[in-house]
């Protein structure tokens, strides 16, 4: 059970996985006059169709396809602050194929568009070497998706608003695996921890913290049963070592403080009593030997002829 010292350590490592999110650029219509530009290239009874150059006074240009007076088709847009998408349009907006360079951040995003959004299936790659692939929902990842952290963390499972929501598989670089559900980022609900070295925890999470009722496991055998708190064993449980002793009763910050006076408790101790390491101990042979007087003496009671 001394694993539960370094717990803390393991949820640490989790934390602040989620990058930062990037939002698509605008592209800007030709006919408002707010963004009024140059253009050169091909027309169709005097509005701009097919192929052609288009720069915006604030220095936006876009070179590709044009469709009666709008960007459509294949083309590229470069953003005066560096931005860069190179892909399909339709009706002035990104939709199809794409690619987007966002040049703040250095970050690259190839996949599915849709209305001058991010939608459908698609990868982003961060500038820290962190990567998702998966589904998008109008610029959030939602849906089921595959994030791989530069450290070497790995997280498969479901997206809600660019956060892990749902059910999900987190592989942890040092060999921890977390499988269960999510909500918010946060291990909350039902799930499973397998520590690399053989630990399991199973049971209920709250805030990516053991919180409520669990099973935990140590690597030599060891099992406690009942309620957790903070990571830590808090309440009424039962741990049972290796051999198959038992130890049943309240629980403070990982101490035992004392026999529960809980029938289970009572059961339970009355049995370790009895039974210790797969042996009947001295106390056991006095109660054995007890129950066997004790169940005679009815017999005999039933036996012994009446007085008329």
């Amino acid at each position: 059970m001394k694993k539960f010292g370094i717990l803390m350590l393991a949820f640490f490592l989790m934390a602040g996985i989620a990058s930062a999110q990037d939002a698509s650029p605008a592209v800007k219509s030709l006919v408002d006059k707010r963004n009024a530009g140059t253009y050169k290239g091909q027309k169709k009874k005097g509005v701009i169709h097919g192929q052609g150059v288009y720069t915006w006074d604030n220095g936006d240009v876009y070179e590709g396809s044009f469709k009666d007076g709008k960007i459509d088709g294949f083309g590229i847009y470069k953003w005066a602050d560096g931005d860069v998408y190179q892909g399909y349009f339709k009706d002035g907006k990104q939709e199809g194929e794409g690619t987007a360079y966002y040049a703040e951040k250095n970050n690259l995003y190839e996949g599915n568009w849709k209305a001058g959004k991010r939608n459908g299936k698609g990868k982003l790659k961060w500038s820290n070497g962190d990567t998702y692939e998966g589904d998008w929902v109008d610029d959030d990842r939602t849906g089921e998706g595959t994030f791989v952290a530069a450290c070497g963390d790995e997280y498969m499972g479901h997206y809600v608003h660019n956060e892990r929501n749902g059910v999900g598989t987190y592989k942890y670089e040092n060999g921890d695996v977390y499988v269960g559900n999510w909500v918010n980022g946060e291990k909350e609900g039902e799930g499973v921890y397998t520590f690399a070295n053989g630990a399991t925890y199973e049971g209920s999470f709250v805030l990516s913290k053991f919180e409520g009722e669990g099973k935990y496991t140590s690597k030599n055998g060891s099992v406690y049963v009942g309620n957790f708190h903070n990571d830590r064993r808090h309440g009424y449980g039962v741990y049972t070592t290796a051999g198959g002793t038992e130890l049943a009763g309240n629980w403070d910050n990982n101490k035992y403080v004392g026999a529960s006076p809980s029938v289970k408790g009572i059961m339970t101790s009355l049995k370790t009593a009895i039974i210790a390491n797969g042996a009947v101990t001295p106390f056991g042979y006095v109660l054995i030997g007890l129950a066997f007087l004790s169940l005679c003496w009815l017999v005999f009671r039933q036996i012994k002829p009446k007085k008329a």
